[in-house]
């Protein structure tokens, strides 16, 4: 498969780094930036605070499948699910992402199910544990997010994500309000992304449409096989993200993926400061035209809740992983 593209950088971390996780990744933000995501890999002196129990959760796919918009741009549509059409049979396995696209090009009036669920507000990590043990809950509030008081971080919770097959879909997405975001790697198999970094984004929806002007690239609504971004000079990444890694996506990243097998997965929003200073946090939420439900649409930050002093303080303290609360008292973390 020719590309244009090249794999995102691989950090790899000591407990020291993990503790202050927000602040290792604030420090490599310049690389973040540029390939849109980074991915890190956990020395063994890294511990994390994860529940014991197994990954037994009762859940089910969501009603949707995709289909092909049109057989020469390698473009999917994703619909809800029509039970009137012919599912093809998915690989018990999938090796490679050469097989994986192969699979997918091969469809004509065919439907394949995502086989993806999402739960939000539950977590395979515990919380109130020693700061030594990582936990996921506490990302939001280790970053800039934390100036805007409880109010605002009581909305940002830990999403479950689980692939129920191989070959599960994780269609084109961004975050919502173009914040950053950390995904974990519970177990299962290997998942490969596909990263567009937000520098890309505006080429994208220029060329995507003039073929069809209300296809959205934030919700989930479509996949695009690395070849039509190749054909189109669309600057992408690659990453093969493996079991106890992380994968964390830049501010207004785009990104898509899909597994080699059955697969849990976690992930949780953040802020770093450039998210202020790139004016993501008043940004108006654009109309949407992909027919997601309102409800499930961002809605922009109060300017109010960013002062620019408490910003500055943040930013000043951050290395000593100290924390500025909104009344100004210092929070040792």
């Amino acid at each position: 498969m020719s590309s244009i593209s090249v794999d995102i950088p691989t950090f790899q971390i000591n407990q020291n780094d993990f503790e202050n996780l927000v602040d290792f990744i604030s420090s490599q933000e310049q690389t973040l930036k540029q390939f849109g995501a980074i991915k890190i890999e956990l020395n063994n002196d890294c511990q994390l605070a994860l529940k014991k129990r197994p990954k037994n959760l009762l859940i089910y796919p969501i009603n949707k499948q995709i289909v092909k918009m049109n057989k020469d741009d390698l473009i999917y549509n994703v619909q809800k699910l029509d039970h009137t059409g012919e599912a093809i049979e998915q690989s018990s396995f999938v090796s490679d992402e050469n097989t994986f696209w192969s699979e997918l090009s091969s469809l004509n009036n065919e439907q394949r199910d995502l086989n993806i669920s999402f739960i939000s507000n539950k977590s395979f990590f515990c919380q109130k544990v020693s700061r030594m043990y990582f936990d996921l809950h506490l990302l939001p509030s280790q970053s800039i997010l934390k100036i805007a008081g409880r109010k605002v971080l009581s909305q940002f919770v830990p999403c479950i994500k689980r692939a129920h097959k191989a070959g599960a879909i994780f269609p084109l997405s961004c975050t919502q309000q173009n914040l950053f975001s950390i995904d974990y790697h519970h177990e299962g198999g290997n998942r490969h992304w596909y990263i567009i970094p937000i520098s890309q984004r505006k080429q994208l929806q220029t060329i995507i449409h003039k073929q069809n002007s209300s296809i959205c690239l934030d919700h989930g609504q479509i996949l695009i096989d690395p070849s039509f971004l190749d054909r189109n000079q669309i600057r992408y990444h690659r990453i093969v993200q493996h079991p106890n890694e992380f994968v964390v996506l830049s501010a207004g990243t785009l990104a898509q993926s899909f597994t080699c097998d059955a697969s849990w997965s976690e992930s949780i929003e953040f802020a770093l400061p450039s998210w202020i200073e790139d004016g993501h946090a008043n940004i108006s939420t654009p109309s949407c035209q992909c027919y997601v439900q309102q409800g499930f649409l961002s809605k922009p930050f109060d300017d109010n809740l960013f002062q620019p002093d408490f910003i500055q303080k943040y930013i000043q303290y951050t290395s000593k992983n100290i924390l500025y609360d909104q009344s100004g008292l210092i929070t040792y973390l």
